[in-house]
């Protein structure tokens, strides 16, 4: 069951990623689809909840079930992000409403104060806007190395609150980054467009926030769900100092700086839990 939870959202990405890309034609077009990587992770994410919960009743029977269409409408902004105007003044707008869906669509328990909401809103924009960033410049298979790694590390730190389900949903969202992260590889060029920005953001953000929400016990330190959440804006800013690197030099600094954040928060973790991390945690099934 395990091996059919994390294989058939890989399956679906990988059918999305090599349909839309046209992997099998050579010589590829210089311009490829940009709607593929979006809509790869978030149907990916959508298929893993499915699998691990069924179909959700109406109205939601638990909070955490806005998991679900929350991601497919971001997914359905990150696809069509190119309809959006591309003015100075307006391109944000996808980001925006992105944010504004993980701030005020989600209703995760103990997190419905305007002040929890502004949070997850501006972390949010933060994020999907730092990835935005790391599409400015090549090479294109950093963004989705970087969240491969991100929701890796969610996936493990949400395994130590034993929230199985979540547990593998975010594993599903770590092994579809990295299926995009190989094609754009295979693909050249390749472009990941601010469309997948937008749902890496969503789910970095939402997935560390039902976690917290779930984490009755407070077994993960607040600032080991934080490390995750900044580690992106936070190596943008890192890049953008560093403008002197060669591009090559600039991508190691950024990936090695959210390598960092991510095995810093997942070694406090295990050093602050109450057996120092030393017990065996059950098993999802």
């Amino acid at each position: 069951m395990l091996i059919l939870s994390f294989g058939l959202p890989l399956l679906l990405a990988a059918v999305v990623l090599v349909i839309g890309w046209k992997l099998w034609e050579k010589p590829r077009h210089a311009k490829p689809p940009f709607w593929p990587p979006p809509v790869a992770l978030g149907l990916g994410v959508c298929l893993a909840f499915l699998m691990q919960e069924g179909w959700p009743s109406m109205p939601l029977s638990s909070k955490w079930h806005w998991l679900l269409p929350t991601t497919f409408a971001v997914t359905i902004i990150g696809a069509t992000h190119r309809v959006f105007p591309r003015r100075r003044s307006l391109r944000f707008i996808p980001e925006l409403a992105t944010a504004f869906i993980a701030a005020f669509a989600i209703q995760f328990p103990g997190q419905d104060t305007p002040e929890s909401r502004l949070v997850i809103g501006i972390a949010t924009l933060l994020v999907a806007m730092a990835g935005r960033t790391f599409l400015l410049r090549r090479p294109s298979v950093l963004l989705p190395s970087m969240a491969w790694l991100i929701f890796a590390t969610l996936s493990l730190l949400i395994f130590q609150t034993h929230f199985a389900k979540l547990t593998v949903i975010a594993g599903a969202a770590s092994m579809v980054a990295a299926a995009i992260a190989v094609c754009v590889l295979i693909r050249r060029p390749a472009t990941i467009s601010a469309g997948s920005s937008s749902v890496i953001g969503f789910l970095t953000v939402t997935l560390a926030a039902c976690g917290i929400a779930y984490d009755i016990d407070d077994t993960v330190p607040m600032t080991c769900w934080i490390l995750p959440v900044i580690a992106l804006p936070a190596a943008a800013i890192i890049r953008a100092l560093l403008s002197d690197l060669r591009s090559k030099g600039h991508s190691f600094v950024a990936f090695g700086f959210v390598a960092l954040c991510c095995l810093v928060a997942l070694a406090w973790s295990y050093l602050s839990s109450a057996d120092g991390g030393t017990a065996a945690a059950p098993l999802p099934y």
